[in-house]
Parts: C-alpha cells; sequence; structure tokens
C-alpha cells in the first residue's frame, strides 16, 4: 500500500528492511540494490546494530551480496564476516556471525540482494525462517516492480508533454515571432526620414530575434534533460572507484547516500568527480595507503565528500601545494569549504563540501 500510495520508495524500503529484521528475529538487515549497468550493488536500506554503517556502502563484483544479484540463488554462512567466500562488503565494515543472503525477485529478475545477519556467537537462522524471507521478499518485489511501473507511465506522460511543448514552441510561437519578425522589417523601407522610429522598429526585431534563440534553446533543454539522466551521479561514481583501482592497487571503498541522481546539479557534479578523482591521485602518488574510504553524502542543504585513508598523512599545515589548492578552489567556488586532517591511527581525512540551491 505504501509503494503504490506514491510514499517515498527510500522510506518504504527502510521499512520492510525494519519488518525484516523483526520478522527474523535479527541484529542486521541490508538491502542492496544494482547501481548502473554493472555489477555493483549499493546498500539503499540497512535497520538494526550498525546499520548508519552499512547504508550507502558499494558492493563490488566479488562480494557475497553481487554473487547473489548473478547466481539468483540463496547464500548461507555461520559467520559471513570469517567465510572466505566473502570479500568486502557490510561484513568487512561490521562484524558479522550467522547469516544468509536471498534474492529479492525472481530468478529471472532479480531486483536486488537481502542479507539478514546476527551478531557473532548469536544463533543460526533455521530454514523456516530464511523461508518465510523469502516468500516475503518475493511479495515486496512484485510491489516494486507495480510501483515501477506506475512510475515509468507518470514519467512518459511527463515526457510526452514536454514533447508536445516543444513541437508546439517550434511550429507555432517560433514561427509567429519569425513572421511578425519579418513583417516589421518589410515595414522599414517605408520608414525613410524618420530615424527614431526606424531605431525602435530595429530594437523589436533583434528582440524578436533573442526571443527565438532562447525558445530554440528552451526546446533542446526539453528533449535533451531526459536524456543526460542516464549516467547519473552515482553511476559514475562507480565507475571513479574502478579508475582509481588501477593507480591504487586496490578497489576504494565507496558508500554513497541521498538523492544523488535528482538533487546534485551539473556543476556540483562536475566539481565533485573532478575532486574525487584528484584525491584519490594523490593518495596513490604520496600517501602509501592500503585502504581508502570514500562517502559521498546528499542532506537537504549540502553536499559532503569525505576521503579517508590509512597511509603516511600530510601535514595538515601543507595547505599550499597545487593540488590542495585546486581542491579548496573547487569547493569555494560553489560557496563550500575544504579541509584536511589527520586520520586516526594513520591516514588523512579529506573533507570537502558545497551548499546545494534551495528551490522554490
Amino acid at each position: 500500500r505504501s509503494l503504490l500510495s506514491g510514499t517515498d520508495p527510500a522510506a518504504v524500503l527502510e521499512s520492510f528492511t525494519s519488518t525484516v529484521r523483526e520478522m527474523a528475529g535479527a541484529d542486521l538487515v541490508t538491502l542492496a540494490i544494482p547501481v548502473g549497468d554493472g555489477s555493483e550493488l549499493v546498500i539503499e536500506a540497512a535497520s538494526g546494530t550498525h546499520a548508519e554503517r552499512a547504508r550507502g556502502l558499494v558492493l563490488g563484483a566479488a562480494t557475497l551480496a553481487a554473487k547473489v544479484f548473478a547466481s539468483g540463488e540463496t547464500i548461507t554462512s555461520e559467520a559471513v564476516s570469517a567465510d572466505p567466500r566473502a570479500a568486502g562488503g557490510s561484513a568487512a565494515i561490521v562484524e558479522l556471525g550467522p547469516a544468509f543472503l536471498v534474492p529479492l525477485g525472481t530468478r529471472d529478475h532479480v531486483r536486488g540482494v537481502l542479507q539478514v545477519a546476527n551478531a557473532p556467537g548469536g544463533p543460526v537462522f533455521a530454514d523456516t525462517v530464511i523461508d518465510m524471507v523469502i516468500g516475503y521478499g518475493n511479495q515486496a518485489a512484485l510491489a516494486l516492480d507495480v510501483a515501477e511501473h506506475r512510475q515509468d507511465a507518470d514519467r512518459m506522460l511527463i515526457l510526452n508533454d514536454r514533447d508536445r511543448i516543444a513541437r508546439d514552441l517550434h511550429d507555432l510561437v517560433i514561427q509567429r515571432l519569425f513572421a511578425s519578425a519579418l513583417t516589421l522589417q518589410s515595414t522599414l523601407g517605408r520608414l525613410t526620414g524618420q530615424p527614431q522610429t526606424s531605431t525602435r522598429v530595429h530594437q523589436v526585431v533583434d528582440d524578436l530575434d533573442d526571443t527565438i534563440k532562447v525558445i530554440r534553446s528552451t526546446i533542446y533543454s526539453l528533449r535533451e534533460q531526459e536524456r543526460t539522466r542516464s549516467q547519473g551521479l552515482r553511476t559514475r561514481l562507480v565507475a571513479a572507484m574502478e579508475r582509481a583501482t588501477q593507480t591504487l592497487g586496490f578497489t576504494p571503498a565507496l558508500r554513497m547516500t541521498g538523492l544523488l541522481d535528482t538533487t546534485v546539479p551539473a556543476p556540483h557534479t562536475e566539481h565533485l568527480l573532478a575532486t574525487v578523482g584528484e584525491t584519490l591521485t594523490n593518495t596513490a602518488r604520496h600517501a602509501r595507503a592500503t585502504s581508502v574510504d570514500v562517502t559521498v553524502e546528499v542532506t537537504g542543504t549540502q553536499l559532503r565528500l569525505e576521503v579517508a585513508d590509512n597511509g603516511c598523512g600530510v601535514n595538515p599545515a601543507t595547505t599550499r601545494r597545487s593540488g590542495l589548492a585546486n581542491l579548496r578552489h573547487r569547493a569555494e567556488e560553489l560557496g563550500g569549504s575544504f579541509s584536511l586532517r589527520p586520520n586516526k591511527p594513520t591516514g588523512t581525512i579529506v573533507e570537502w563540501t558545497a551548499p546545494l540551491p534551495t528551490t522554490p
């Protein structure tokens, strides 16, 4: 009912994981969904012990969740954090014991992966509990399908309206403005000896020409806006982590929270991605780190990036290096801030923030 009534899907998924945790009597439940077209997943919702640490974490192809997503098969473990099959994921961030991971949806159409876990030393989940969660998850997946179809239908209505507006602007408004400008130009020859009137008519013709250019730009933006959304910020951040892996020698841990694809405007996106790339490059060159945690979060008013490594550290007073100056300039250009501080026990933490424009 919540999904079909138009409630924010993020809030519904949080309620879903909370319900599963109560049903199974578990300590931690996470729900990971795919990001982009690759094999990576992101933990979209979490409930229970250390849920905040797990929420937003990106799961690579080597994690158990990614294997469940690819195969559609349930995986159980008596100690998931110590399981040799697991590589990264929430079990590497939070110490977990008995757990099971189930696909959300059918084998042919997996919508996500649900992980249900207890703390180390906790009870192993019975088969009846696993079956119960699988059944509940399949029902939720069907509801998600129906809700997505409804959203797609609403989106198509919006796109059709945009196409209609663009056609009307092009076929009706621009043509009429152009005809009016031609009519005014044809009357200029009759205004000899009236310089003031001719100047005014020239000004009107120029204004009409500028108006036509603005309308054409509006038509282009109406048609291009949806095309550019296919490369959302989340997908581009995952791609940035894959590129950084080649220079670092290991995959950075990425955590993404908030409405990154819909709330962050284009200038903020470009500055953020450039900052991420430059920070990870600096880490690879100077830090000699063996792990890097990247956190990108969006609140109602702010975009925040934090990159923490366990390397040799940088003197916080060293702020005049060209790379650091570039990062600071990018933040200040958006009205934000940049800071560099030591990590504990070793390493450096880079924090970069930028306020988001308010929408009336």
